[in-house]
């Protein structure tokens, strides 16, 4: 009979534990190993900054672009109107297209204070898909927006160098259009 009640005595132990540390905050379904392989499974995937996770050579170009254009200071209205006629001549988008793509860009790189160091991290999932002209046209465009303001400072040369370093050191580029 002793042990029936120690048995009893344990499980109400138990209980009350587990209702203690469930009224503190803890909780419960934390301990299952499944919902915690889909939490970090979520958070690999979707947990990084959006910057780093664009997939598209229309994006990060358009990211990099602002990136020089801002790598001076505060981007002007003349780098601003350029960057939107070279969206609508180069990417072939609408008007109002190009300034939801320049708003995007901007969005994406408001934290980014030095993009040269995050670059790889930046163009690591859209560099298989840039084929080599459009790494021309990206360089080339990169270029008439660093001289835009006068000559090309050093940080926009440095962003420029590493930009054309890093497509050199991928011998094989493939994919399609601006896309």
């Amino acid at each position: 009979m002793h042990i029936i009640i120690a048995a009893i005595t344990a499980l109400a132990g138990l209980i009350w534990a587990l209702n203690s540390l469930q009224r503190s905050g803890f909780d419960l379904n934390s301990l299952n190993p499944f919902l915690a392989y889909r939490r970090w499974k979520w958070r690999s995937t979707y947990g990084g900054k959006p910057i780093y996770r664009l997939e598209r050579p229309m994006d990060v170009a358009a990211v990099l672009l602002l990136g020089i254009a801002k790598a001076d200071g505060d981007i002007t209205s003349d780098q601003k109107r350029e960057l939107q006629a070279m969206f609508q001549s180069e990417f072939e988008l609408s008007r109002d297209e190009a300034a939801d793509l320049l708003l995007a860009s901007a969005h994406l790189i408001r934290d980014q204070i030095y993009i040269v160091d995050h670059l790889d991290k930046i163009l690591e999932r859209s560099a298989e898909r840039f084929e080599p002209a459009a790494v021309g046209s990206l360089l080339g465009m990169m270029r008439k927006i660093a001289a835009l303001d006068g000559s090309i400072n050093t940080e926009q040369q440095k962003l420029i160098d590493a930009t054309e370093s890093y497509f050199a050191a991928r011998h094989k580029v493939a994919g399609g259009k601006w896309a």
